[in-house]
Order: structure tokens, then sequence, then C-alpha cells
């Protein structure tokens, strides 16, 4: 009986199965590298050169990988990704049967003159392929193969009809590898297994009797190949990704080259025309020696004219008198005495300057030179450049008051990997749109020296709405910005401002003390609801008496954060009446019950200290009290809604994702790295808006001013039990966390994307 059903079975599905669809491949749509070995350049074969298949989908001949394992690794020759050999077996590298394939469809596509028989081993010239064998045949082997009993029915073509046929043609039947089976064809598909298998082996090793699922192999085969096909869409569109980067990445490469040879020149030409003015202040101060030389030298040769006369005339008179003296007599001596004492103390007598009326003091003072001129050639010039990554650029923007000039807006600039860029010398440029459509440029003050950030300044004149936009180096950033301006004096949402290092000491302070109900209270805000409109904004604080003893409660019930390294000996094992001991977080201090509209804020700062990939960062959430400290998050239970931050096993980002009764409703990434890297800093202020009546809770980001999700149908009414506002904080020992409630009369004003949505 077992033999007929095997029988009946075989027999159904000895043929190959019906090939899906027929294409003729062109040889100049393969590469050489899909046929040649990558490492050797050796062609594939089907015997020394062995085509085999890596994790990474690149192949290497079995030789090569032979001399690259070494202790059951190999490198990649094409990517140099390590891989780890299955139990030091090659063989377990599976071989790619279709190289072998196209190379055939290839060589007869070209004609190529190396076909020769593989039945004879005569190496004569072959004519015609048999379709079952797989071999190509010479002339006389094929009028065999037709005679012989075993081959007479297999199907011969003729290499000129092999020119114009499919691919298709040239794969031959795999048939299953379980001795025995040799002749049996890989018709079917266990699902159990994970692996095709022939018509015997389906009946006698996958029996569903066992538990093994057999579905035809061309089910099977379509079935993946859309699921491969899906995914080669999306590595194709990510490959278009990649190479419009490739593109950008060389455009600013060239953009670097050009801005190298443009700047240069314009360097040359910049100090060319110092060069310039330091020669024209040169010449201008040689001008100036000159012209205080030519004045000095006239004001000394008029007075050097003068006391040449004077001491001629004195020579002259001395020399006249002297002769009179010594050569002649009395007489002739007394007839001129009258007129020699005359002019002698004549001369005697006359004045004259001893000092010259001008000097030769005269000198060069370099004036802002030497040591001022270096100090001020190094500041001469400067080279504006960021390895800010646009996408990273955390803009916060603030609301101001009328009339004054004020800082509306804070950038801090991060490179690609997500570390701060502290450099100053930056291009940042903000242009602000008023109400009326006008555009304005805003102050920027660069503290990047002080606070790592610039911030812009501005001076609003109307009320409402701006738009601002932000400019880096020139390069716009894509997303738009917004922020009023007020009447009234600003009240900042969150002061959340601060390094984590810096608000632990400055706003966290010490931990509260958490020893009994009554000096917890008492170190509390007193419970003040205040009304904005219809809207209820509680007054509630972290509850410090049931948090989690791994729980930290500061300002005054205000903030939570997990205890750190530096506070983990104050972390207790001990299971404490009324504390959670599952849910790693705290309540709030009183539930939502009464109908009416209620609306908190929640600021969060977190810091990535190790990598994160699929751990929880926090969570808020809305449950009853009989289903919070079931599990260590409330997003499993169906009396519970949860936004929690977690590394998304998705996209591969840190994202901020909405649960509900176990169910992942939405996913938004919070950082745009994949994934976010250790140093990362992120401040993030949400808005919750509550409608018991309507049974509604709107999450808003309050800072970009954007919708996140719109819970509907919760179960909460005056009847039924109240729903605990629930906040947890995970991963201390990957990421610092810290949640600030914002209640009350805390609230300045009720998010208009929060009003939008409540009559949605």
């Amino acid at each position: 009986m077992e033999k007929e059903s095997i029988r009946e079975y075989s027999d159904t599905f000895m043929e190959s199965p019906r090939p899906i669809s027929k294409a003729i491949v062109k040889a100049e749509d393969v590469r050489q590298q899909y046929t040649e070995c990558q490492n050797c350049q050796k062609e594939y074969n089907d015997n020394d050169v062995i085509p085999r298949i890596l994790p990474c989908l690149h192949a290497c001949c079995h030789a090569c990988l032979v001399t690259m394992e070494n202790h059951g690794t190999l490198k990649c020759p094409v990517c140099e990704v390590r891989h780890t050999v299955p139990d030091s077996d090659l063989d377990q590298f599976r071989k790619d049967d279709t190289r072998k394939y196209l190379i055939m469809h290839l060589k007869v596509q070209r004609g190529s003159p190396d076909l020769a028989c593989e039945e004879c081993g005569k190496q004569k010239k072959a004519v015609s392929r048999c379709h079952e064998c797989g071999q190509f045949l010479c002339t006389e082997c094929a009028d065999n193969h037709s005679k012989t009993k075993v081959t007479k029915r297999h199907k011969i073509v003729s290499l000129t009809e092999l020119k114009e046929s499919p691919f298709e043609e040239f794969q031959s039947k795999q048939t299953c590898e379980v001795p025995g089976h040799e002749e049996q064809i890989y018709a079917f598909y266990c699902k159990k297994c994970d692996r095709p298998v022939c018509a015997l082996c389906a009946i006698q090793s996958h029996p569903d009797s066992q538990g093994h699922a057999i579905k035809q192999i061309n089910d099977v085969y379509v079935e993946v190949k859309r699921v491969v096909e899906g995914l080669m869409s999306d590595v194709k569109h990510r490959t278009l990704s990649a190479k419009d980067t490739i593109n950008a990445i060389d455009n600013t490469i060239d953009g670097l080259d050009a801005a190298l040879k443009k700047i240069t020149k314009e360097i040359d030409n910049a100090f060319e025309e110092c060069v310039k003015a330091l020669d024209r202040r040169r010449d201008e101060l040689k001008d100036k020696l000159h012209t205080k030389v030519k004045e000095k030298k006239k004001i000394l040769d008029k007075q050097l004219d003068s006391i040449c006369v004077h001491k001629n005339n004195m020579e002259d008179s001395y020399e006249f008198s002297n002769n009179m003296a010594n050569y002649s007599n009395n007489s002739e001596f007394l007839f001129f005495k009258d007129s020699i004492i005359h002019r002698l103390n004549e001369l005697r007598e006359e004045d004259f300057d001893i000092f010259p009326h001008d000097n030769d003091e005269i000198k060069f003072k370099p004036v802002k030179m030497g040591d001022d001129f270096n100090r001020l050639s190094r500041e001469l010039g400067s080279i504006w450049s960021t390895s800010a990554y646009l996408p990273n650029t955390h803009v916060e923007p603030f609301d101001i008051s009328m009339d004054k000039e004020q800082v509306f807006m804070k950038i801090t600039l991060f490179d690609s990997e997500g570390h701060q860029q502290n450099e100053g010398d930056v291009d940042v440029r903000v242009e602000v749109t008023d109400p009326n459509g006008r555009t304005h440029g805003a102050t920027i003050i660069d503290c990047t020296a002080t606070e790592g950030l610039f911030k812009a300044k501005y001076r609003g004149t109307l009320k409402g709405k701006h738009r601002a936009t932000v400019f880096v180096m020139g390069t716009m950033i894509p997303n738009e910005f917004s922020f009023h301006v007020g009447s009234g004096p600003v009240v900042d949402r969150l002061d959340l401002e601060m390094d984590m290092e810096k608000r632990e000491h400055r706003e966290f302070g010490d931990p509260m003390k958490t020893a009994t109900p009554s000096e917890a209270s008492q170190a509390m805000t007193p419970i003040t609801d205040f009304m904005l409109g219809d809207i209820v904004c509680p007054d509630f604080v972290f509850d410090a008496v049931t948090c989690h003893n791994t729980i930290d409660i500061l300002e005054e019930g205000k903030t939570i954060r997990a205890k750190t390294s530096r506070t983990k000996g104050k972390v207790t094992t001990r299971l404490e009446p009324g504390r959670l001991q599952i849910y790693r977080g705290a309540m709030a201090s009183r539930p939502m019950h009464k109908a009416g509209l209620y609306y908190w804020e929640v600021g969060v700062v977190y810091k990535i200290q190790r990598l994160i990939r699929q751990g929880m960062l926090f969570e808020f959430g809305l449950a009853k009290l009989d289903c919070i400290d079931k599990h260590q998050s409330v997003d499993c239970h169906p009396a519970a809604w949860s936004v929690s931050a977690r590394g998304c096993h998705v996209c591969g980002k840190i994202c901020l994702q909405t649960w509900h009764n176990g169910q992942l409703l939405t996913h938004k990434a919070l950082s745009s790295r994949t994934p976010s890297p250790p140093g990362t800093f992120v401040r993030q202020y949400y808005g919750f808006m509550l409608d018991i009546e309507k049974k509604h809770w709107i999450i808003v980001d309050v800072k970009n001013k954007k919708m996140l999700f719109h819970f509907k149908n919760l179960v909460i009414s005056e009847m039924s039990e109240p729903l605990w506002p629930v906040f947890g904080v995970y991963s201390p020992e990957n990421v610092s966390v810290a949640i600030t409630l914002k209640t009350g009369r805390a609230i300045d004003s009720i998010p208009e994307e929060a009003l939008e949505s409540l009559v949605l």
C-alpha cells in the first residue's frame, strides 16, 4: 500500500516544476564579475572553479575559499566582511549552479568556439545539447544519445536553436540528494524543515502526522519570490538613494576642490590688497619723511646763509684790520682807526643764534607694528567652515514678548556622528517672517565658546505667529519653525537647557525623602487645580510613596530619574509595602476620572551613554490601577494606553511609539541617526489632553507644535475605575533620563494642536 502511495505521489510530480517566467539573458547585461571568481579571475565551472555563495551574497570559487579559510573564518574578497565557516566545512556555503547555466547560455549566444562535446571526451566541437542531461554533444554523440534506451526520449536541441532559447532551457532538473532518491526532482517544499523535498521524502520523512507542512514547490517559490522582489525593490530604492548620496558626496568633494581654488585666489587677492595697502603706507611714510627733512633743511639753510654772511663780514673786517695793523705806517693806520673801531665794535655787538634753528631729530616709530602687527596679522581674515550635519541641527524656538529684543531661538549644531559642534566662525542666519508676510533678519549671537550654541534675537512689533527660516553656511534647513509674539511676559515652558551633569546638582537637588506618606506630602507642593477656559490643568506630582525603589524623585515631586551609579547604594531590593515592585517608574499623586477636559505637560531630557538598539528609554501612560504593577511597562494591557521611547526593531532608530494592549500603533523616529551614537543629547516637551467625556487622549509635541497621536475609546468614565498617569524610566546603564512635570498654574497656554484635535 505504501509503495502504491509512493508511486502515485512520485508519478504525479516526476515532471520538473513549471517555470514561472522565461527570459533571454543578453550578454551585455551580465557583468564579468558574475561569471568569474573575484579572487583568482578564473571563469566558474563545475570542476575546479566551483562558485560558492557567502552570507554577504558575494561569490568566490571553492579553491580560493580553501586558501582563505583560517581557523574557521574567512574574509570576503569583495566587501572584506569576515564570515564564520559553519562547522569549518566550506561545503556549507551553497554552490551556485545558476552561474554555470548562465555561462553556458552566454557561450551559446556568443557562438564560443570552445564549446566541446562533454560525452565522448574527444574534444569534438559541440553541435547540440541534451536538456535533461545538461551536456553539450557532438554530432556522433547526439545520434547515439537519441538511440539508447535510457536517453532516447531526452530533448536534444541544436546550438542554433539554443541561441534564441530562454535561459530556463539551460537549467537542469535539481534532483534529491538523499541516497536512493537520485532520480526524484524537488517538487515539494517542507515549511517546517524550510527546504525543498522530493515526493519520496515528502512521504517517508516529512509526514503531516509529525507536524510537517508540505507545499508544492512552485507555490512556495511564487510566495518567496514575491517577498524577495519586494525586498529587492526596497534595496533598489535604497541603492538609488545611495547613488544620490554618492553623487551628493562627489559634488561636495568637487565643491571643496572648487572652493579651495576660489578661496585660495580670494586669500591671495585679499593679501595682495593688504600688501598694496602696506606699500602705499610705506610710500606715504617715505614721502612724509622727505617732506619733513626738506622743511628742516630749508630752515637750517636760511640760518646757514645768514650766519655765513655774518661770518664772512667778520673775517673780512678782521683781515683788513690785521693788515692795517701790521703793514700800514702810523699816520695811515690812524686815518682808518675810527672806521676800523666802529666796524669791529659793530660786528662784535651784532647777535646771532649759536644753535641751529632746527634739529636732526627725526625717527620712525613702528606704531601697531612689531608684536602688535604680528598679533593683528594672525587675526587677518578668517576661514568659515563647519562639519555640522544639517539633519542633526537642533533648533529650539521660544515665544517672546512684543517690543522687546529677546532670544527667540537657540541653534545647536551636530556633526553626522551626533557630536556637538562648538567651533565658532560659522555662518548662521535666521530670517523671520511676521504675520503680515514681511521678512526681517534676526540678530545672531555666537555663544559656542560658553554654551556650545547660537542664539537668535528678534524684536517683535506685531502680535501673533511668526515663522523662522534657518540657514547654516548659506544652506537652508528644510524645516520651518514658528514662535509667537505676545503682549505680556512669556513664561518659559520648561527650563531644561543645562546639560545632564549640571542639572543633577543645580536643578534636581537631593532625592526626596520617601520614608512615610506624611513626610512626602509635606515636601510636595499643595495640589491646586488651575483653569484655562473650560480646560482643567490638574496640579499633581510624582507619588514618592509608591514609586519603584530604583527611582529618585526630585524638585518637590516634579522630577524623576533612575538612580545612577552614584546613588546605587540607596537602592534596596527589599519589598516595601505599597511601593511599585515591577513597574520601573512612578504614578501620579492623583488619578483622572471626573468628566471634563484635562491638560498637563512633561519635559524629557535624555543623554545616550551607550549604544541603544531595542531597549526602552521612557514611558508615559494612562492605566487602571490593577494593571500598573504587572509588568515593567503598561503597554501590553487592554486597560492601559502608552507612549514610549525605545530602540525600534522596525527602523533601527530611537522612536517614539504608541501602544495599546500589546500592539504597536505608531512609531516615529526621535533621532535621525541609525542608531543614536553615545553622547546624543535630546530635549523633548510633550502635552497631554484628556477628554474623559469623549474618552479621548491626545498627545502633542509642544516644542515643534505637532499632534503626535490621538487615542480613542478609552475605558474611562465617572462610574468606572479611574485612570492613573504613570511615568517610567529605563536602561540607566545606557541612557540618563529625567522627566519633569508641568502641571497646575505652571501651564500658561494650551497648544493649538491639542485644541484642534478635540474638534476632530
